[in-house]
């Protein structure tokens, strides 16, 4: 006779998990799309307001910038990510806001609480 470990799931503390992973994750969305909008040229605000997040049919989110808004058409966003913008500061808006929120222990930050 052998000797063995059993483990068992505990399906309470799992959906804890996913639930606070979600929760992590549309936190981290809203927070790339507030620093996208900073990040963002300005001429007269629909690309800003334009910026938003959402959920995708496949279990993911996007921080999404143009396309149809509010009834507005912005087709110009993808070209100002890319530049050349008058401000170079502004080149690569949403890159530039995901590096930022990125940055440093932002695991902790947004998925800590998850695990715990």
């Amino acid at each position: 006779m052998g000797s063995a470990v059993k483990l068992t799931w505990s399906k309470a503390k799992l959906d804890s998990i996913s639930d606070g992973m979600v929760k992590g994750l549309f936190k981290m969305g809203y927070d790339i799309a507030n620093q996208a909008r900073k990040n963002a040229p300005y001429v007269t605000g629909v690309l800003r307001n334009s910026i938003r997040v959402q959920e995708s049919k496949n279990n993911s989110l996007e921080v999404i910038a143009g396309g149809s808004f509010g009834g507005r058409q912005v087709p110009y966003a993808w070209k100002r990510e890319q530049g050349p913008n008058k401000n170079s500061a502004t080149e690569h808006y949403m890159e530039n806001a995901a590096k930022t929120i990125m940055a440093g222990d932002y695991i902790k930050k947004y998925f800590g609480g998850a695990i715990k």
